[in-house]
């Protein structure tokens, strides 16, 4: 199934483990100083660490840059769930 053409591109960069940017990012979810989860144009993104910090974040662009020590990256598919099934798995 090919891509449409609004779909933004995404990709990741880290640098020295300290420094991570991402573009086709289109909200945070979740952040603390162990783990930012996000939404890109893959799937969420799970990003785990310590002392992590969100630097930027810019909506119009899909840029987000990271900060602190990146231990681990995951992706899960999908999003997150909506009404009626968002209260029954709480």
């Amino acid at each position: 199934m090919a891509q449409t053409a609004s779909a933004k591109a995404h990709s990741l960069h880290i640098e020295n483990r300290s420094r991570l940017t991402a573009s086709g990012v289109t909200r945070v979810d979740f952040f603390s100083e162990t783990l930012i989860t996000v939404q890109t144009a893959d799937g969420r993104l799970h990003i785990k660490g310590e002392g992590l910090y969100i630097e930027n974040m810019s909506a119009e662009t899909g840029e987000l840059l990271v900060k602190g020590r990146v231990l681990a990256l995951s992706y899960t598919d999908g999003v997150r769930p909506t009404g009626v099934l968002k209260r029954l798995l709480k």
